[in-house]
């Protein structure tokens, strides 16, 4: 049997999976949306959200009936997408618009399907393999001391790449290439192929394993705030 697909369920979804991945779906809408205007072609507001990596969570109906309700007459007969509207519908996943106007409003609870809360101050992925899981252990042990001895958070190094033109707007991700380049080469760490792998293993994204948690990473390994 076929699921119906309802507009509520869709946006349900689309927000949990925004939510859940940190993605700026403003961002990539801005690139069809020079001047600012707050609209685009339905054909680009699509592929704004292909851009964004959408079209492989949610349905091609899903998607559908998501910039439907969002068109707009301009004229009599030019239809577009109202992106101010669509935005502020969805971001109310993340904060409340105007909150400092009215701060007794009542603010909704996180999505119940969030992550773990502590995703983004450490790895709670234990390796299924135990020797593999008290190696990685031990290397992160070394490697704070590293940093410590050093005076040299990474975190800074990591932001850098994440801000890269060509990186994933995935916040507080990186590519696994850039984690690794980032270790090599920017750090120039000594760590072989096998223990940046094992790395990846303990701090990829639970849903995307191509990107690295590298905030998480960071806490872990940068010395404690003084």
């Amino acid at each position: 049997m076929v699921q119906d697909v309802s507009l509520d369920s869709a946006m349900r979804r689309l927000k949990q999976h925004v939510y859940k991945n940190r993605i700026r779906v403003k961002e990539f809408l801005m690139d069809f949306d020079k001047l600012n205007s707050g609209y685009v072609f339905p054909n680009h507001f699509l592929s704004a959200l292909s851009m964004a990596g959408i079209d492989r969570y949610l349905s091609a109906k899903e998607l559908e009936i998501i910039c439907e309700t969002f068109k707009v007459k301009r004229d009599a007969t030019l239809v577009m997408v109202d992106t101010r509207s669509f935005l502020h519908e969805l971001e109310l996943v993340f904060t409340i618009p105007h909150l400092e106007k009215d701060p007794l409003v009542d603010v909704p609870a996180e999505p119940s399907e969030l992550l773990d809360k502590t995703r983004y101050l450490k790895s709670s992925r234990i390796l299924p393999d135990p020797e593999q899981e008290t190696y990685v252990m031990g290397l992160l042990d070394r490697l704070s001391e590293t940093t410590l001895k050093r005076g040299q958070p990474v975190k800074a190094f990591f932001d850098d790449a994440a801000q890269d033109d060509h990186s994933a707007k995935l916040f507080g991700h990186v590519t696994v290439p850039q984690f690794r380049q980032v270790l090599t080469t920017k750090l120039d760490w000594v760590v072989s192929d096998a223990e940046v792998a094992l790395l990846v293993a303990k701090f990829r994204h639970e849903d995307k394993p191509e990107f690295v948690n590298y905030i998480a990473f960071s806490c872990t390994v940068d010395p404690p705030d003084r």
